[in-house]
């Protein structure tokens, strides 16, 4: 079962990170807004990519580390979006990335897989919720 859950992790993880990260229509102009916000994902996405790493080695200081600078990152206003729905995930988020740093802190690999597949979950979501406003 221990060896199981990392490889569903994982293969969930994959499924979920093509999905979030769907190219946008909108024209990006060099130093837009819409650039800084494409920089800033893609550091969510190293993030996110180094916790898994750090759930499928039991690194639970990687996953620590990670798990503190997307929460720092996700703190920042993405977009200038006051709907409660985008409100919801992004709260959401910061929690599901508060649960994974305790998780990781108490070197709970079951905790902490279960935080990044929540988080994961809600990352998708918010990525949809963009799309279709």
């Amino acid at each position: 079962m221990r060896i199981r859950l990392p490889l569903m992790v994982c293969g969930i993880a994959m499924v979920l990170m093509s999905a979030m990260f769907g190219r946008s229509q909108q024209a990006e102009k060099p130093g837009s807004q819409m650039e800084v916000q494409k920089r800033d994902m893609q550091k969510k996405l190293d993030y996110s990519k180094n916790i898994l790493d750090g759930l499928v080695t039991e690194d639970f200081d990687k996953i620590l580390g990670n798990a503190k600078s997307l929460n720092t990152l996700a703190k920042h206003k993405w977009m200038q979006n006051d709907s409660i729905a985008y409100r919801t995930q992004n709260q959401v988020f910061w929690f599901t990335t508060g649960t994974l740093m305790t998780a990781a802190e108490q070197k709970n690999l079951d905790g902490a897989m279960l935080s990044y597949t929540q988080m994961m979950h809600t990352c998708v979501n918010c990525h949809q919720l963009i799309r279709r406003q």
